[in-house]
């Protein structure tokens, strides 16, 4: 490694050249970045739950419906069932729409005689006081109706347009856009709103493209501003600059080379990246300046000895930080498995930019850096960085009191604990919203007003032909099953809609309703004979062509996961009871996959945090080369998860996509400083101090690089919070004060630990010095 550096120092100019060229494919594709949030986007294609919903589509058709709702104070008057008819015909005339539902095009079973006719709401023709009463007698009495297109009291009405298959979000963006953008301008002045599971994705996606062009370039600028206030050398810190650029472009370059795309997980890898990415360069440059003016301004000299003495805790570094988002590939997230991949890629590619392309860049600037030098020197009296004599205040504060550090940490863990068993796991993407956006109202304003909009889909298929739907008695299961998770779930799912209440509608009519409401065919031929008389467009959306599949489709309010997980309790609990042995049931849709999803982030924490663990104390066991000191090391470690938690639990900030991976974001990121402290703790009791001396030392040694790469990955974190969507807020709140915590970990709790339990490194405990004789 030694030698790759002095070639990088020799040939700086052969490395620069060969850099710039290897970055101009890595810019020309991270200029061609793609945005997609659709559900599919967090599950790996073999899932099997995508595949499964994958059938139900190409069985029933795309279940992805927008609804387009207005309110008045009476809908059935001629003005507003013209404008509705209008608005009706328009979309279905739109690019992209398969099918529309509404109060002008709906039709109702009608008896006539021996044979039944699917009359229209509203008739063709002109729309007279006459015909709107009619059309409000007509709407209002239909029980299928009532609930999905028009509310009890007649003052709300919703279109529901069902969308065609898109192959990205962009297309289904444009899409939508174009639907309202049509709909607005044909309005009259009424109040259009839009909501459905298609208008959430398609705002979320708009929100993370503007979050993605916001965060990188206030990142960078960020640390730009934070580094040259620390090295207060603006050659220097341009450089750092430009290093971390480059490993930016690279790590997202490589991502959209490989086809992947930017989603509300991954758009964070940008930001993140320029975070961590600066901590080697920070140290480096540090170490760089320190060497410079202690050798007599020997510019070259310095450079070659700031990578000499730093590759090997850089190297450490980024494989903890590393194997800490390497871990995210165990878990079944799929963007959380790419911030991982990639993540952990960008860490090495940093490495690499910080040991031999930066000494390249000091190499090539070595006027600019050494004019700098003297400008606004940071040092203080006497020649010492004030910074640096504060840190050296606190290490002698620290191991004075090193058992009053101890306990409050021990004091704290309980509070921290309590916290972290009211954690809860949520992926509701209407919430992720906030509360002031323009879809999250309109989301809000149609549920009050009408119905849900999130489909839950129930698959009901007959296990033999004995038993399929041409048999009232499935019909009869149907409806039971329907009518108890609509009791169930009274308050959450607004309507619903199967073959039984499509049936029991031609039945009603054919009778005249003298069997009562909702009430079936009893024989088997009456049965046969209405699949005669059906809507074969009806049909082929609620049962499967060989009739052994029955769809149920529930009309759902957005909310938590709890009420997902509450229906699919009760199915197991009671559903099967109903369905016995001749049937079995499935759910899918857009509210299972959320569900699935919930669970997966429950696997996820365990699985990635333990694989993080794991590989990271591996690798301090190597750095330390005590297992004593590796098992200390650790504690710091632990400290900022297991508070960040504890602060979730008690605020009641639930783990989603986002912030599921703050656990093993910070331990990958915080044991860098860790490194550095212990590296240099360990050098200086090579050097022959005593525990004490070399801890105090320590701080004056690495304390400023560990505070200026925890202040910039603090602040780097904090730029999340002026994000659209809510779990990218909260991780970038979470994961910055995670750093604060570290922070601290590292120099209260590790230096007050190692002074208290004193591992045999040092001279006190080799030669059996008294504690009270090393001062």
């Amino acid at each position: 490694m030694n030698r790759l550096i002095d070639v990088a120092v020799s040939h700086h100019r052969r490395v620069l050249l060969l850099v710039f060229l290897a970055t101009l494919p890595f810019l020309w594709f991270y200029a061609h970045q793609s945005f997609r949030n659709h559900i599919n986007e967090f599950f790996d294609a073999d899932d099997p739950d995508i595949a499964y919903y994958t059938t139900f589509q190409e069985v029933f058709g795309n279940d992805e419906v927008m609804a387009v709702v207005f309110r008045d104070t009476d809908i059935f008057t001629p003005e507003n069932l013209s404008f509705i008819r209008d608005l009706t015909d328009l979309m279905e005339r739109h690019a992209g729409v398969q099918r529309v539902l509404s109060l002008t095009n709906a039709e109702v079973a009608v008896g006539d005689g021996d044979t039944v006719s699917f009359d229209p709401v509203l008739p063709d023709g002109a729309v007279t006081s006459e015909v709107a009463e009619a059309s409000r007698g007509m709407a209002l009495s239909h029980e299928i109706l009532t609930g999905q297109v028009i509310s009890a009291d007649g003052t709300t009405t919703c279109l529901l347009v069902e969308l065609l298959p898109f192959d990205s979000n962009e297309e289904k963006g444009k899409a939508i856009r174009s639907l309202q953008a049509a709909a607005d301008s044909v309005s009259g002045g009424r109040h259009l709103r839009y909501s459905g599971g298609p208008c959430v994705e398609v705002e979320i996606n708009a929100l993370t493209r503007r979050d993605n062009m916001l965060f990188t370039p206030v990142t960078f600028l960020i640390i730009m501003v934070i580094v040259y206030l620390m090295l207060r050398n603006a050659a220097l810190s341009l450089l750092g600059q430009v290093n971390i650029l480059i490993i930016v472009l690279w790590g997202v370059g490589l991502l959209v080379m490989c086809g992947e795309v930017v989603n509300t997980v991954t758009v964070v890898i940008a930001p993140v990246l320029l975070a961590i990415s600066i901590a080697d360069s920070i140290h480096i440059l540090s170490h760089y300046r320190t060497l410079y003016n202690r050798n007599g301004r020997n510019h070259r000299a310095a450079v070659r000895e700031a990578a000499r003495n730093l590759w090997r805790p850089c190297l450490f570094t980024s494989l903890t930080t590393g194997m800490g988002y390497l871990s995210f590939v165990t878990t079944t997230v799929r963007p959380v498995k790419i911030v991982g991949v990639f993540t952990a890629v960008g860490v090495m590619i940093a490495f690499f930019m910080s040991v031999f392309v930066l000494p390249a860049f000091l190499m090539a600037c070595r006027a600019a850096v050494e004019k700098r030098h003297g400008d606004r020197s940071p040092l203080g009296k006497g020649g010492q960085d004030p910074l640096i004599g504060m840190l050296t205040r606190l290490g002698h504060w620290v191991v004075a009191r090193s058992g009053v550090v101890v306990l409050v940490f021990v004091v704290a863990a309980a509070g921290v604990g309590y916290g972290m068993n009211r954690l809860r796991f949520d992926t509701d993407f209407a919430a992720y919203l906030k509360d002031g956006n323009r879809v999250k109202k309109d989301i809000r304003f149609v549920e009050g007003n009408i119905r849900g909009t999130v489909p839950v889909e129930m698959v009901i298929e007959a296990v033999g032909p004995e038993s399929d739907f041409t048999h009232p008695e499935s019909m009869k299961v149907l409806s039971e099953v329907a009518d108890e998770v609509m009791a169930h779930m009274a308050g959450q799912y607004t309507h619903v809609f199967s073959a039984a209440d499509y049936f029991a509608e031609i039945h009603g009519a054919f009778t005249d309703g003298e069997v009562g409401e909702g009430a079936l065919p009893g024989s088997r031929l009456d049965l046969l004979d209405y699949y005669e008389l059906a809507d074969p467009e009806v049909l082929e959306r609620i049962l499967s062509p060989d009739y052994r599949m029955a769809r149920i489709s529930f009309a759902s309010k957005f909310g938590p996961n709890a009420s997902a997980e509450k229906v699919r309790a009760f199915a197991e609990a009671r559903v099967g009871q109903i369905l016995g042995s001749n049937y079995r049931y499935r759910f899918t849709g857009l509210s299972s996959l959320y569900n699935t999803m919930d669970k997966n982030l429950k696997i996820s924490q365990v699985r990635s945090f333990g694989t993080a663990f794991v590989l990271i104390f591996v690798m301090m066991f190597f750095v330390c080369k005590s297992p004593l000191l590796a098992l200390l090391s650790m504690v710091p470690n632990l400290f900022p998860i297991c508070t960040t938690l504890g602060i979730m639990g008690w605020v009641g900030i639930p783990l989603d996509t986002s912030t599921i991976m703050i656990a093993s974001v910070t331990i990958g990121i915080a044991v860098d400083d860790t490194i550095h402290f212990i590296t240099w703790f360990r050098r200086n009791c090579e050097a022959g101090l005593c525990t004490r001396e070399a801890l105090v030392k320590t701080f004056g040694d690495t304390g400023k690089p560990i505070v200026m790469t925890s202040v910039v990955l603090c602040t780097a974190y904090f730029v999340f919070m002026t994000g659209s969507v809510k779990p990218v807020i909260a991780f970038g709140a979470l994961a910055g004060l995670s750093m604060f915590f570290a922070l601290l970990g590292d120099l209260l709790i590790l230096p007050a630990l190692i002074y208290l339990i004193k591992p045999a490194l040092c001279r006190d405990e080799a030669q059996g010095d008294a504690p009270g004789r090393c001062v």
